[in-house]
């Protein structure tokens, strides 16, 4: 009889004991997890659900009655084992929810609180599903850009018809012009060939970063490659009186191993704009080997002659710095005007080319003092 008395007070003490740790819950921790972002939820060693935040109610979908008869093991499939591998590795941990028959991935994060665990549980379905949205607009802009550069002949068959024409008009083939026939026929022309440019730089860009665009990597000249690209500016550098020189001192062998088609196409981008942002002065090109300090901030390893460096500096206007942030992501440039827009996507292009020919490409740039071009290339074959 005695010892009946003795357990029905060790048991009340042990509910007392339970409705104050309750109480003490409702009036601190409750309020203060109710504010975090993410699920969080207590369990004992079991999975035995005893305390959960507001979030967590959120996120699967439960109202307090049934939260509070749940098992850990019924909302996070193998819950229980999940929350051991997080303590183990003392690391977050990637598992599946399951709710109303609907499973979707969540990250989970244990810790040891007293005789059980406390669990945050954060909701990846936004995060995935911007990554399958991020993967389903990477494809569709491959396939548009593909079926752009499938189509750059009969986008630019009609602009070349509509300049050649209007040229030969000027010229007398058609007959003479009247003083305002030949303005307008002027202005034609001018147009015409001001969006044939246009377009060419569009659908190049779109080409480099398409699909169908396959590197081809072979030993060529690389100085004369370069000069032969300059040699389609000669008019242009006489016409503006600019200074133009390609310094190759500095290397010991001309022939390297990359991809001729992508280094021309990223020099008479880079040049195209350092022309035409630069109105007096200099635009200069040297090779060289990457110094030690080049070699440490790009990792190139202990052999820098494996690799060459081409530098092109104008003294141009230089580019803000507040531009430097989106320079070569034309699509970013839209609303800044045409002039950015095209400086945008010929620096694209470059910038693209050179990845494909696996080398890096960095950008500084001064107002009113100019901006320089910094290209490395791997030109060894591996």
């Amino acid at each position: 009889m005695m010892y009946y008395i003795l357990q029905k007070d060790v048991m009340q003490i042990m509910n007392l004991d339970k409705l104050a740790k309750d109480f003490w819950w409702a009036l601190t921790a409750s309020s203060t997890i109710d504010k975090l972002p993410d699920s969080i939820i207590f369990t004992d060693t079991d999975g035995n659900i005893q305390h959960f935040n507001r979030k967590a109610q959120e996120v699967f979908g439960l109202v307090y009655e049934e939260f509070k008869t749940e098992k850990f093991d019924n909302i996070i499939i193998d819950g229980v084992k999940h929350v051991r591998e997080s303590l183990e590795s003392s690391k977050p941990v990637l598992a599946t929810a399951i709710v109303a028959g609907r499973e979707f991935y969540v990250e989970l994060n244990a810790t040891r609180k007293g005789e059980g665990y406390c669990v945050s549980v954060r909701d990846l379905t936004k995060l995935t599903g911007e990554l399958v949205n991020e993967e389903k607009i990477a494809k569709f802009n491959c396939e548009k850009n593909a079926m752009l550069a499938k189509l750059e002949g009969d986008l630019k068959s009609p602009l070349t018809s509509i300049s050649g024409f209007s040229k030969g008009l000027l010229d007398g083939l058609g007959g003479n012009l009247s003083e305002k026939q030949t303005k307008y026929v002027k202005i034609i022309n001018s147009n015409a060939e001001e969006l044939y440019h246009f377009m060419d730089k569009l659908l190049e860009f779109s080409k480099a970063e398409s699909s169908i665009y396959e590197s081809e990597f072979h030993n060529f000249d690389i100085i004369e490659a370069l000069k032969s690209v300059a040699k389609e500016f000669e008019s242009v550098f006489a016409e503006k009186k600019l200074t133009f020189d390609i310094n190759y001192e500095g290397i010991s062998k001309r022939n390297v191993f990359s991809d001729s088609n992508a280094i021309k196409s990223a020099f008479r981008n880079i040049l195209d704009v350092a022309i035409s942002m630069t109105e007096t002065g200099v635009v200069l090109v040297k090779l060289s080997i990457p110094d030690d300090e080049t070699c440490l901030k790009y990792n190139l390893g202990v052999n820098p002659e494996s690799y060459l460096q081409i530098t092109i500096r104008d003294t141009g206007v230089g580019i803000a710095e507040d531009e430097m942030k989106y320079l070569c992501e034309p699509y970013a440039q839209l609303e800044k005007g045409k002039k950015n827009f095209l400086r945008s996507l010929e620096l694209g292009t470059a910038t693209i080319m050179i990845k494909r020919a696996d080398g890096i490409i960095d950008i500084y740039s001064e107002v009113m003092k100019g901006t320089e071009y910094s290209i490395i290339l791997p030109i060894e074959k591996v």
